[in-house]
């Protein structure tokens, strides 16, 4: 299912996305897409991306940005539903990138254009509500063309710090990483 969903995403994204550079070594800058734009067209449960904390809460996650490896640094925002186990919602807003905290390419896969990236984001996010920061969180973002390391899944986690919300178990959801250079 996961090679006809990426192919689904190799003729949305040559579409929408004006890139075609390599992702070989020198990679230093990438797009990202979670739960987004082209991705949502690939599967009913596509987008938004939604992990889940240990008590059932849940959190639905949408956006997009560019990320520096040289630079270090890391631009993007989208929204966020934080929801209760029984679907309630707790809190909703919108999430800004703060500081990028590591990547990790996992490559690309033959079949795919060579810059449908894979890897592993981490980065530092901030919170509002109607505007207002209410806290900071570390976004994972993992998207698994290419080759992954065994026990990584699809989508995102979001760790809310000064919270008891870990939400670490990917329920749905797509990402993607398209090279810049």
């Amino acid at each position: 299912m996961w090679k006809a969903l990426v192919l689904g995403l190799l003729g949305l994204l040559s579409l929408a996305l004006p890139f075609g550079f390599a992702a070989g070594a020198s990679t230093t800058s990438f797009q990202f897409l979670v739960g987004t734009g082209p991705l949502c067209g690939l599967a009913t449960n596509a987008c938004p991306d939604i992990t889940m904390a240990d008590n059932g809460d849940m959190v639905a996650v949408t956006g997009q940005g560019t990320l520096s490896i040289l630079a270090n640094s890391v631009t993007g925002d989208g929204t966020f539903a934080h929801m209760a186990p029984d679907g309630t919602v707790r809190a909703m807003g919108t999430w800004t990138a703060i500081r990028l905290m590591s990547f990790r390419s996992f490559g690309n896969s033959s079949g795919l254009p060579s810059n449908f990236v894979g890897g592993q984001a981490l980065m530092l996010i901030q919170l509002s509500v109607g505007g207002t920061p209410v806290h900071t969180a570390v976004l994972t973002i993992i998207c698994q063309v290419g080759t992954p390391p065994a026990g990584l899944h699809e989508g995102i986690k979001l760790v809310v710090q000064d919270t008891p919300f870990n939400f670490n178990k990917q329920v749905s959801g797509l990402t993607i990483f398209v090279s810049q250079d």
